[in-house]
């Protein structure tokens, strides 16, 4: 008897701590609409592992992942397995569409399971094909506490408590924020806005 209230207790405490990472009503890394009264920096940038889950424009994810890793962030990289190729056959199109969507998603689900900082998908395309199985899978970190960046994506999901920002790359831009501070400013859940102009130089 005693160990089954035991065996109780520690399953409680474990859906308690799962419930305790996730935010009511916000995403994960954007809860803060005002800046703290006092500063903080918990969390410095060589104890971050970032989980970067790749796309098929594999020179800018390269470009992206030597800029993070330039500040001194670890960054973890999973690749397509292969680009899907033009075909005038809408079957193959879609097949390698959704073989690409799978290996991005199975990453997701790797990145959670590694306990990173931060996941970040390049290129996501959400459709109504892949719609329901992306909710499914940024629940995890979510419930993780583990914020998600989009990466210039193509289109991103409706529900907007599954990740913390876009962030989208002009090197063109002056005032664009270097790529690896705003990693750190979603990560220390600082405020920030829902779409990020980012800068890999």
């Amino acid at each position: 008897m005693r160990r089954r209230i035991m065996a109780m207790l520690a399953c409680t405490a474990a859906v308690l701590s799962l419930t305790a990472c996730t935010p009511v009503g916000k995403a994960v890394g954007d809860t803060q609409e005002h800046k703290p009264a006092v500063a903080h920096d918990l969390v410095h940038p060589t104890d971050v592992t970032v989980g970067f889950v790749g796309s098929t424009d594999t020179d800018m994810d390269r470009m992206a992942i030597d800029a993070i890793a330039d500040d001194g962030l670890e960054v973890a990289y999973a690749a397509l397995d292969a680009e899907p190729a033009a075909s005038d056959n809408d079957a193959a199109s879609a097949d390698a569409e959704a073989a690409a969507t799978a290996t991005a998603q199975n990453a997701v689900n790797d990145f959670t399971d590694r306990a990173v900082k931060l996941v970040i998908i390049s290129g996501m395309n959400v459709t109504t094909t892949n719609q329901q199985s992306w909710q499914d899978i940024l629940a995890s970190p979510r419930n993780a506490g583990i914020p998600v960046i989009l990466l210039n994506p193509v289109s991103a999901p409706d529900d907007e408590l599954l990740y913390a920002a876009t962030f989208a790359i002009n090197d063109r831009d002056a005032s664009a924020t270097p790529l690896a501070d705003a990693i750190m400013t979603i990560i220390r859940d600082d405020p920030h806005g829902r779409t990020i102009a980012v800068t890999t130089l």
